[in-house]
């Protein structure tokens, strides 16, 4: 294809663009797609393009130009293929336009905070153009808005997109990081409410390593991290015993006992599998949590029952809003009682535990004395039926008395008007 068949393709390609889109002005005044038709189709759906961002924005040159040498000469700025350092600074600059981004009500500190991310840092400091930069995670020319369910930033793809390098051994080998964390994730309570229940609100990687700073948090900084969701438990634990441990740096807040990225339905078995790591048989602590243990997976236990109880009964047909309305007291106290647990603090949960346990005994016993009222009634229905079944009885012989009278009468008084004639 020679160069003036060119321009009459991208010609063709631009007009039905404009065609769709008929805010485009950029395809005709732009020549740099007379040779880059592949990358203008690219950018048909692209944020910028939509927003007549064309592009010398990014590469320099003079896209008016209708020869090669003039659009690429000195003096038009041209860059060719921006290096990872361009693409940051020319991101990062445009996006820092206050002026511009409020109108789309997007923040305008990304590059600072890059800068101080693990990966701005290695290529801003190091110069390392291994790690991801503004291209990497949101692509070149087809950048989508983050709130497409297709930009590989959109909630439900980020941990993907993470995965194309940290899921790479050969790119995480210098680093001696796991290449593996994708894989726990997906298997994780995040994990499967992200992927299987399409939950955008769960924890995924830039939730908890932030977006464009992203830093992997120490020790220190996980509870912190955690707590922005699990502002209940963090509060909580903040009053425990543990919190005292956790200052020392003895201890990690949340990852001790519930991991990171292989993180599990929170479960009673944590006692048992977690508490023995730091604390030995027969030892105060070890026993009391055991306890915590008991109450906690006996006011479960209680609430299924009492569920049960109710629940049959309703469809036995027994009035049963007073019973409801416990129930709903005893799944408010064993909801309460999952956050509560963090302080560690038997007479806490205890108190609520006794709620529990009294409520469940109230419908248990509740329901047994209308089930027992229910049957009395029934048994007193039994003399009621019989006498109107004898009832019934008797009126029905009585009816046929009286019809077998009439009958015969009216038998006797034919007999007599024939005797008349």
């Amino acid at each position: 294809m020679d160069y003036t068949q060119k321009i009459l393709s991208v010609t063709l390609l631009a007009v039905s663009s404009l065609c769709v889109y008929p805010e485009f002005s950029i395809a005709q005044e732009n020549q740099c797609i007379a040779c880059h038709a592949d990358y203008w189709e690219m950018m048909q759906d692209s944020v910028h393009t939509r927003h007549q961002i064309s592009c010398d924005k990014c590469h320099g040159g003079d896209p008016s130009a209708t020869e090669r040498e003039a659009a690429k000469a000195p003096g038009t700025g041209f860059i060719g293929v921006p290096n990872k350092v361009q693409i940051a600074e020319m991101c990062g600059n445009c996006h820092a336009d206050i002026g511009t981004m409020n109108f789309f009500n997007i923040p305008t500190d990304q590059l600072a905070r890059f800068k101080t991310s693990t990966h701005g840092k290695r290529l801003f400091e190091e110069g390392n153009e291994k790690v991801a930069t503004c291209s990497d995670c949101h692509d070149y020319h087809d950048v989508i808005a983050v709130d497409d369910p297709a930009s590989p930033v959109y909630p439900l793809n980020v941990p993907k997109t993470c995965n194309r390098c940290h899921g790479n051994e050969k790119t995480m080998a210098p680093y001696t990081h796991p290449t593996d964390i994708l894989n726990k994730y997906t298997q994780s309570v995040h994990g499967k409410a992200l992927f299987e229940k399409k939950d955008l609100s769960v924890a995924n990687c830039s939730k908890c390593h932030g977006g464009h700073g992203a830093v992997p948090p120490g020790v220190k900084e996980i509870n912190n991290t955690c707590g922005k969701c699990h502002v209940n438990e963090k509060k909580y634990f903040l009053e425990s015993v543990h919190a005292d441990a956790s200052a020392r740096g003895e201890f990690s807040e949340c990852i001790t006992c519930h991991g990171y990225h292989e993180i599990e339905p929170a479960d009673l078995v944590i006692y048992r599998q977690k508490c023995v790591q730091c604390h030995k048989e027969g030892e105060a602590p070890l026993n009391e949590g055991l306890q915590l243990l008991t109450m906690l997976d006996g006011a479960e236990k209680k609430y299924q029952t009492a569920e049960g109880l109710v629940k049959r009964a309703s469809n036995e047909g027994i009035f049963v809003e007073p019973e409801q309305a416990l129930l709903e007291n005893i799944k408010s106290n064993v909801v309460e009682m999952a956050p509560l647990q963090h302080t560690l603090n038997k007479t806490i949960i205890g108190d609520k535990y006794d709620n529990v346990a009294s409520a469940a005994s109230q419908i248990e016993s509740s329901l047994q004395k209308k089930r027992k009222d229910l049957t009395w009634r029934k048994v007193a229905l039994i003399p009621l039926w019989i006498f109107i079944i004898i009832m019934s009885r008797a009126l029905y012989s009585l009816y046929q008395d009286l019809k077998h009278q009439r009958q015969s009468e009216e038998d006797q008084h034919g007999k007599d008007e024939n005797k008349n004639e």
